[in-house]
């Protein structure tokens, strides 16, 4: 190195004036709270907060938050409806598998009785018996008047107002 000095006096007033009004700065934004001079400017210009932004926001916060409650709420009808026609496949195969069980159990049961009664021949049909035609009602000559009916078999029991006229 030389002896010679590198800077002159006017430069050097220059460099000890900026330091100080670097400091001076520097103080000034202690004091406001802001710790660097280079963070004021990062930092964003606030807009003026409106209430009818502020308004907005809230609005659709709650909109927000009622669709998350609306989606959890249609989620947990998702789940219980799954579990409920899953419940219903489940009980449905076993009352099939009951039906089965039971038709086999009946199918064995009929093969059982054939098997246990020996075979007959079926009885012819009998003929139905004759009935005399009914003599005339409450004395009338034969050919006037109501006849009843024949019946085949079976007394019919007679209705209130033949039973009145007797």
């Amino acid at each position: 190195m030389s002896s010679v000095p590198r800077h002159s006096e006017e430069e050097l007033r220059q460099q000890w004036a900026f330091l100080d009004a670097l400091v001076d700065r520097q103080a000034a934004s202690l004091k406001s709270g802001v710790q660097d001079p280079e963070e004021e400017d990062l930092m964003a210009p606030m807009v003026a907060t409106d209430t009818a932004y502020l308004d907005e926001i809230s609005t659709l916060t709650q909109r927000v938050t009622t669709l998350e409650d609306e989606r959890a709420t249609l989620l947990r009808r998702i789940d219980l409806s799954e579990e409920a026609r899953m419940a219903a496949e489940s009980a449905r195969s076993a009352a099939d598998a009951a039906r089965l069980s039971a038709e086999r159990s009946l199918a064995a049961e009929r093969a059982r009785i054939a098997a246990a009664q020996p075979v007959q021949a079926p009885a012819p049909p009998r003929p139905a018996p004759r009935v005399p035609p009914a003599p005339p009602v409450d004395g009338a000559a034969p050919g006037q008047g109501r006849a009843s009916p024949p019946t085949a078999g079976k007394s019919r029991r007679k209705s209130w107002w033949q039973r009145i006229r007797e």
